[in-house]
């Protein structure tokens, strides 16, 4: 039997690590293998090589004739990119140079490999920050969930650990968008919602451009 094709494996690895992060507590019991190929429409080979992988990390076990149980989450690793306070603009504008390089990339894979599951989820995070917009705790709730299920969506695991990494405080928030401004609010829901339509769309090249335009306007926001 030939192996699996390690875009498949990789993607099934990411889809559980992010069933992890939502939820799944140490000792609970993942779903059976014949669960998981109807879920994520992958053969037998490909769910057990997944089961290893997340085995080989230490993150599940397996028992025979019990079924694999989430031992820890996966850890977050150690990066640290530090406290960037919100008047150092240009600290920020470093952050949000390097988060370009990371998330430029990211949404186009999303756009490449996105689940019809995890279209679902980017759904719900734009309608959460549409209905945010007088409420400015969780418009930063909202905003970094949308971006990070970017990054879940994009198969490749390293990136949503790195989102995680930096944490909230990797958003740009202007006074303008705290203070309520509602135009300006609008603005950057635009910016998302064409994000999200070029992901839907699976057009690798305006997901890749609609998001390097929103990083751009966030900077120039940030300058007087």
């Amino acid at each position: 039997m030939s192996s699996p094709k390690p875009n498949r494996t990789q993607q099934l690895v990411t889809d559980l690590l992010q069933l992890v992060h939502e939820g799944v507590v140490p000792g609970t019991k993942l779903p059976a293998e014949s669960a998981l190929m109807e879920q994520f429409s992958v053969s037998r080979t490909v769910v057990r090589e997944a089961i290893s992988q997340l085995q080989a990390g230490g993150i599940v076990r397996t028992y025979q004739g019990k079924g694999s149980f989430v031992l820890a989450l996966p850890d977050k690793g150690e990066f640290e990119v530090g406290e960037v306070a919100p008047s150092d603009v240009d600290g920020v504008i470093e952050l949000l140079e390097f988060r370009t390089a990371i998330e430029v990339e990211s949404a186009g894979l999303a756009a490449q490999r996105r689940s019809g599951a995890q279209l679902a989820k980017l759904d719900e995070t734009l309608a959460d920050f549409a209905a945010a917009h007088n409420h400015p705790a969780s418009a930063v709730d909202a905003d970094f969930a949308f971006h990070l299920q970017i990054a879940w969506s994009s198969g490749n695991r390293h990136f949503p650990r790195l989102l995680e990494s930096l944490g909230k405080s990797m958003l740009a928030m202007p006074h303008a968008r705290l203070d309520g401004n509602r135009d300006a609010y609008s603005r950057v829901y635009d910016e998302h919602s064409v994000i999200h339509s070029a992901i839907t769309a699976n057009d690798v090249l305006a997901a890749r451009a609609a998001m390097r335009t929103h990083l751009a306007n966030s900077a120039r926001r940030l300058r007087p």
